[in-house]
């Protein structure tokens, strides 16, 4: 019986020699360039493929929300973009994280801004997001007393 006769729910299958030679790829690519590379996690949300990562140098990654960065901070990673916008609600797991690891979050209003202001315990770095005309969040590009600040 092949595989995806095998597969009745959604699954990830990963041919870890593709993946693998992608990834020694795009490393080389990222390290002739002098540049960052920061993958995004969001897809494999997995600690045994993050290893690959290690592997091949990456020391920095991006998330989609606080608690797959708690659970990739558990697996050793200590810089970690989250890329969705903040949630204030979760502002003690955010403090918690910033505690014992390198935090970035995304900010996309001046509300947002304000209480994080206030409530942050620990340094965290920020990015601005920003509104590139779809009215879906973000500061306008408009706004630039706000974005200085």
């Amino acid at each position: 019986m092949l595989l995806s006769e095998k597969i009745k729910t959604p699954t990830l299958v990963v041919n870890e020699t593709i993946a693998r030679n992608n990834l020694n790829r795009m490393a080389t690519k990222i390290a002739k360039s002098n540049k960052i590379f920061r993958p995004h996690f969001k897809t494999h949300q997995s600690a045994a493929m993050g290893n690959w990562f290690r592997e091949v140098g990456v020391r920095k990654i991006t998330v989609s929300s606080v608690s797959m960065a708690q659970y990739f901070a558990d697996s050793g990673w200590d810089d970690i973009t989250i890329a969705f916008p903040c949630n204030i609600r979760e502002i003690q797991e955010i403090n918690q994280l910033a505690n014992r690891i390198t935090l970035n979050v995304v900010v996309d209003s001046l509300d947002t801004v304000l209480f994080l202001q206030k409530n942050l315990t620990h340094f965290v770095g920020v990015y601005i997001k920003i509104d590139c005309g779809f009215g879906r969040c973000g500061f306008r590009p408009t706004e630039i007393e706000y974005i200085k600040s």
